[in-house]
């Protein structure tokens, strides 16, 4: 389990440039994100967790680009190129779960019949509240997905994270998921 952490910079994960972070990166491995942005730093006030997370995957092995797959604000469920994250302004930290290449692949191909859903903010609103309290309601509108929604939707395709929460989790829940191992990070703090 990647332990919950205040601080990357001041974490025990060991820190890499972009060249480390590429070189560790495997098929499947999750990167969760601390941003600098408003809208980051509000998501990580009230989670107490990072406020963005992407599944990395390479669909052609050994060539590049890596690519990612997630749910991004004002763009929806879309795949990507990680190197877009090199200019992130936030520090990222790359996890892994113990997948074999073929749930990847299941996991993969599953959120590709996501990619018209739009990202989620009214359902990741009511995440929010409900953290402060559980009477508030979750409210799921169809055909929406946020970050850590679509990663957790698209690991019931393999192996489901462990959420209390259900059904759909923050990407602070994820990332103190027991199956998910905090292997390296890069800071940009």
């Amino acid at each position: 389990m990647a332990e919950p952490i205040q601080s990357v910079a001041a974490s025990t994960i060991p820190k890499v440039g972009a060249a480390g972070l590429f070189a560790a990166m495997q098929p499947g491995d999750l990167v969760f994100c601390w941003g600098c942005e408003p809208i980051s730093q509000a998501i990580e006030k009230f989670t107490a967790g990072p406020s963005h997370v992407l599944k990395v995957w390479l669909p052609w092995p050994g060539l590049a680009p890596w690519l990612t797959l997630e749910a991004e604000y004002g763009r929806g469920v879309r795949f990507g190129q990680f190197e877009d994250y090199l200019s992130y302004p936030g520090d990222l930290v790359l996890c892994r779960r113990a997948l074999t290449l073929d749930q990847v692949k299941a996991e993969i191909a599953f959120g590709a019949g996501l990619l018209d859903f739009k990202y989620d903010t009214i359902e990741f609103a009511s995440l929010v509240a409900r953290k402060l309290s559980t009477r508030f309601p979750l409210i799921q509108p169809d055909g929406q997905l946020y970050c850590s929604g679509l990663q957790q939707a698209i690991a019931a395709k393999s192996v489901p994270f462990n959420i209390p929460d259900k059904p759909w989790a923050t990407p602070e829940q994820l990332y103190t998921d027991p199956s998910v191992v905090a292997v390296c990070a890069q800071l940009k703090s």
